[in-house]
């Protein structure tokens, strides 16, 4: 009878533990809950209805014979605001837009950089679709300044000389710059002739010849 009260004993104990450690997570779990941001970047978190963004979930985007938007809200390294549209105006560009916290999306910017060396008539622009996190920063002019100065260091590393800048990119606003050119995989890159029409789209990484921009 000893033996099973002390048996009882421990089991409680056990019980008990195991309450006070449930007891600690959930206080624990309830702080991060009221400190960290459970939404996403736009106010309700939940990505646009197929009639927010022209009647498709994924909007089919710009095509061949498109007119590329010069409009979009574009920073450079020192998060000052650049008029896109005399960046490219008049130029036959290949404009691509990366996210810096994917490597296999920054390698690709070097291989874009060595094929652009190499071909005359045509410039390159690195758009930066994505900041970084914003909540203990004081907010998006401080992501868009940080943003800026991690394109510095990724043309330090990987030895580019083509023009960067940052294209802050909301997917969950239905006029966010995805929706808006209706592109999803990063890189994305889109041959621009002198007179502004997309001439070519390139998705994801690819084996970059001359003759391709």
């Amino acid at each position: 009878m000893r033996s099973l009260r002390s048996a009882e004993r421990r089991e409680g104990g056990c019980a008990l533990s195991h309450f006070a450690m449930t007891g600690a997570v959930a206080a624990v779990m309830a702080v991060l809950a009221v400190s960290t941001p459970v939404k996403a970047d736009s106010k309700d978190g939940i990505f646009p209805s197929a009639d927010q963004v022209g009647g498709q979930v994924f909007p089919s985007g710009l095509k061949p014979g498109d007119a590329f938007p010069v409009d979009i809200g574009v920073y450079d390294e020192d998060a000052k605001k650049v008029d896109f549209g005399s960046v490219i105006k008049g130029k036959k560009t290949l404009v691509t837009f990366f996210i810096s916290a994917a490597p296999a999306s920054v390698a690709e910017l070097g291989k874009i950089n060595e094929i652009a060396e190499k071909t005359k008539g045509t410039q390159v622009v690195f758009l930066n679709a994505d900041t970084v996190g914003v909540a203990l920063m004081g907010g998006p002019g401080a992501a868009i300044a940080e943003t800026g100065r991690t394109l510095g260091v990724i043309k330090r590393e990987s030895k580019i000389n083509t023009p960067m800048f940052v294209a802050p990119n909301d997917a969950l606003d239905p006029k966010g710059l995805s929706n808006r050119l209706g592109f999803r995989g990063l890189p994305t890159s889109y041959l621009v002739s002198a007179d502004g029409k997309v001439e070519k789209v390139f998705v994801g990484q690819h084996a970059w010849q001359p003759g391709d921009i």
